[in-house]
């Protein structure tokens, strides 16, 4: 097995936050988008949106801390892309499914 270089330690985080935070960041303002017809449908309250919104900020917050950790732990010496976005898609599905979470709950 040959030595790893020193930039792939560091290419594998850089890329799973990356990743995660364009998918996070995507879908977000996808949401805020359709948050007018996701409102009449879920609650009429501003203070229900507002919640939610709040919500999705911290967990997209909180899903680029952990693709970055989780890039430094699971990193690959010989693809360090491909195992960062395979992490970056693990955390944007998480995000994802919170997103829907959280708006059935609302």
């Amino acid at each position: 097995m040959a030595p790893a270089r020193p930039t792939a330690a560091l290419l594998t985080p850089l890329v799973a936050a990356a990743g995660t935070a364009v998918g996070v960041l995507v879908l977000f303002f996808g949401q805020r988008t359709l948050s007018p017809v996701l409102v009449d449908a879920a609650c009429a309250e501003p203070d229900c949106v507002l919640g939610v919104g709040l919500w999705l900020i911290v967990g997209g917050i909180l899903a680029i801390c952990v693709s970055l950790l989780a890039g430094a732990v699971f990193r690959h010496p010989d693809r360090p892309v491909p195992r960062g976005l395979f992490v970056a898609l693990w955390c944007v599905a998480a995000y994802l499914v919170e997103s829907v979470v959280l708006w059935i709950l609302a």
